[in-house]
């Protein structure tokens, strides 16, 4: 199996590394190899992910520079960046779902009968 690419990984420790086109790539190639040849709704659903991690890494990189919190007249709270930080990968996990990339939606290689099978199994 390949190991996932480092740019993904490196996105959040090094936001200013984020390339969508690396990304988009690494996305079309996973969903490919998980589902098969992409369909026009596959297609949207990428475009529509690499533009959401765009909007997070933007976010991060603020938060990042400023912090999570913001000194309002009333006092201090989340910062704006913080909240659409939090508001995207909230919508990037709702499309790693559909594009079944994420271990919910992920269908079994195999199924291995575990332990507990087997008590039930006997039974």
């Amino acid at each position: 199996m390949r190991t996932p690419p480092r740019h993904i990984i490196r996105i959040l420790q090094e936001p200013n590394t984020w390339n969508p086109q690396t990304f988009e790539t690494a996305i079309r190639n996973e969903v490919e190899g998980t589902t098969g040849p992409l369909t026009a709704s596959d297609e949207l659903l990428i475009a529509m992910l690499t533009m959401t991690v765009a909007a997070m890494v933007e976010a991060h990189i603020h938060v990042l520079e400023s912090g999570p919190l913001y000194t309002y007249a009333s006092g201090d709270s989340m910062s704006a960046w913080h909240k659409m930080r939090i508001e995207c990968l909230d919508k990037i996990i709702k499309i790693l779902a559909e594009l079944a990339l994420v271990a919910r939606g992920r269908p079994k290689l195999t199924a291995k009968p575990s332990n507990v099978d087997e008590l039930f199994a006997t039974a």
